[in-house]
């Protein structure tokens, strides 16, 4: 009986020792790093916000970890440059972090030093499209809590219908007719400026003297010329309505392709006609 009495008295001592003892003091360093400074602030919040859910004294340093080292005397890299730290500003505990931004992703290194306690560290990848408290939710156990996982937001998924697009229409062909039919034209003028020309030497065969031998040479020159004028107007005619029955045939079939379509369209609440074709 005097035993189990003892006991209670140990424990209801230990109690009250506990409640009687105070808070722990936790000192929370701003965030460093590249991080943009928008983001880095809402970080901030975020590591501060898990700190007091543990039930400590917290309060806000002014300085990063690595500002405050540097003017404690000690390398941030180094191992024990926490613990120099946390002993030269007299608090129980320091809690610190870095934000790197690289490739459209930001880095949050979080870290705990407490005394005679080895540095704890917690790390997050932040996208850009990822909402604010996915930091908290991956932090939580560095600071007692459960960690929670945050849904990446929903992006909605808009389709467009691709809108036809009618490929330059090649004029080559119209371009071709045209030149054939205008050559055409050129060879038929050149015809019948020979027949003209056949005409007038054929005048002068009507018209020439046959007195003697060079009256009868004249005559053959003459008439070899005519007949020359004669050949060779019918070719360039003939040659001229060739080409220009073929052009226009070209020219025509070209228009043909480029006709207009004219196609009725009716909806259930609107009704029109859809113009198509090339020009």
């Amino acid at each position: 009986m005097i035993r189990l009495v003892g006991i209670l008295a140990v424990v209801m001592l230990a109690a009250m020792t506990a409640e009687a003892a105070p808070p722990r003091r936790v000192l929370v360093l701003p965030l460093d790093g590249n991080a943009d400074p928008a983001l880095r602030a809402k970080l901030n919040l975020s590591t501060q916000k898990l700190a007091r859910s543990t039930g400590d004294k917290v309060s806000l340093g002014d300085t990063t970890f690595s500002e405050t080292a540097a003017a404690v005397g000690c390398d941030p890299a180094a191992p024990d440059c926490a613990e120099t730290v946390r002993a030269t500003l007299g608090v129980d505990e320091i809690v610190w972090g870095t934000t790197t931004w690289a490739n459209g992703e930001t880095n949050l290194v979080v870290s705990r030093k407490r005394a005679k306690e080895p540095t704890q560290s917690a790390q997050v990848l932040l996208r850009a499209q990822d909402p604010p408290d996915k930091a908290e939710g991956t932090l939580a156990p560095l600071f007692g809590g459960q960690a929670t996982v945050v849904a990446d937001p929903v992006v909605p998924v808009v389709t467009v219908d691709p809108v036809p697009v009618t490929p330059p229409y090649d004029n080559r062909k119209r371009n071709t007719g045209i030149i054939i039919a205008s050559g055409g034209g050129v060879a038929l003028l050149i015809g019948f400026a020979l027949w003209s020309n056949k005409s007038s030497v054929q005048q002068d065969i009507d018209d020439a003297p046959t007195d003697d031998a060079a009256d009868f040479r004249r005559l053959d020159e003459l008439e070899s010329r005519a007949f020359k004028y004669a050949m060779i107007g019918n070719v360039m005619v003939l040659t001229g309505l060739a080409a220009g029955a073929y052009g226009g045939w070209m020219i025509y079939q070209d228009r043909k392709e480029r006709s207009v379509a004219v196609t009725p369209q009716i909806t259930p609440t609107t009704a029109g006609v859809a113009v198509g074709g090339v020009w």
